[in-house]
């Protein structure tokens, strides 16, 4: 009897969240006292934006990702590629460990005088970054910390349910 009642409490748990993640534009999941917010094609989480946007330049990869083998998503991974409207979508830590690393990205003079910082950053059709574009003007110094942030940006998921995944390009910025 009491294995049914903690099944009840768990199916109960399972539909209470999904009903709440997927709500339209300007939904929030509360993660403790951070949260990540929508608005349409874009996701703020704390002093990060992230959006979908054209891809500037043409991604090729001689693979193509094969859609036999998708893991199945989490429920704030599914809301992000809702939410970015997005064949890709980063996995649920890829925010807050953006954020851990903007008191690194600003921690000299010249970076402070920077109020934020854009990145364009293109995954190619396997999911992988391939590359970015500085939007905004940074010193050298800045340069170099943000290139290890992207270097330790985990690989994007697929989202089950397209025939192909074709390369994308998101805009990335950081607010001090």
């Amino acid at each position: 009897m009491e294995f049914k009642a903690s099944l009840v409490r768990y199916i109960l748990a399972i539909l209470v969240v999904s009903l709440t993640a997927f709500q339209p534009a300007k939904t929030s999941l509360a993660q403790g006292d951070r949260s990540i917010i929508s608005m349409g094609p874009e996701v703020a989480y704390n002093n990060i934006r992230l959006r979908t946007v054209e891809t500037p330049l043409e991604v090729n990869s001689s693979k193509q990702f094969k859609s036999g083998n998708l893991e199945p998503l989490t429920v704030i991974e599914k809301n992000l590629a809702n939410n970015l409207e997005s064949h890709w979508t980063w996995p649920e830590y890829t925010l807050e460990m953006i954020d851990s690393y903007s008191p690194f990205l600003f921690r000299t003079k010249k970076s402070q005088e920077i109020e934020e910082v854009k990145v364009i950053l293109l995954v190619n059709s396997r999911g992988r970054l391939s590359g970015y574009e500085m939007m905004t003007e940074v010193d050298r110094g800045t340069q170099e910390r943000l290139d290890y942030l992207i270097r330790k940006l985990p690989e994007l998921k697929p989202v089950p349910g397209f025939d192909s995944y074709s390369a994308e390009a998101f805009e990335l910025t950081i607010k001090k």
